[in-house]
């Protein structure tokens, strides 16, 4: 008998981490598009309620799917695409980097539950070795890039928004 922990427990722990973190952030944005809708078009992302609207599915559902592991590795790719964006847009507004090494750990997280899975007690797979590829994780890079150059965001007297 190994003395190891079995992989499937440690994605497992992984998964159950990264859905608390997104069900975190993204249950008061389901609960207020209105007001997510506003945050984002100071951020930048116009028209704001597509994109507020996006993001809080994008947390909140893809939080509770990965809870479930019910397609994990989806909402991995899905939550990893925004922790790109996000870090991107932290450093066009030449944010810290205790700004965005938050956005770049959980992108790194996300990449774990895409490349190995969703381990113990997941639903049902999505076969996101798609995702994995040097192609599209290049188109990835490139939309990333050009959604962080597009979004203006708004000047205000004070502090950039988060």
């Amino acid at each position: 008998m190994s003395s190891h922990v079995d992989i499937r427990w440690i994605l497992l722990f992984a998964r159950l981490v990264l859905a608390a973190v997104m069900l975190h952030y993204g249950t008061p944005k389901i609960r207020d598009l209105r007001s997510n809708a506003r945050d984002f078009v100071q951020m930048g992302f116009k028209p704001g309620m597509f994109w507020g609207t996006l993001i809080a599915v994008v947390e909140f559902v893809g939080g509770l799917a990965m809870l479930l592991g019910l397609w994990a590795e989806l909402a991995a790719a899905l939550f990893g695409f925004q922790m790109i964006v996000g870090t991107l847009w932290k450093l066009k507004i030449r944010k810290e980097f205790a700004d965005y090494s938050y956005d770049i750990q959980l992108f790194a997280l996300c990449l774990v539950i895409m490349a190995e899975g969703a381990g113990a007690y997941a639903l049902a797979t999505f076969p996101s070795r798609f995702f994995l590829r040097w192609d599209v994780a290049l188109a990835a890079l490139v939309g990333a890039a050009l959604l962080t150059v597009w979004c203006k965001p708004e000047q205000r007297s004070g502090r950039t928004p988060d």
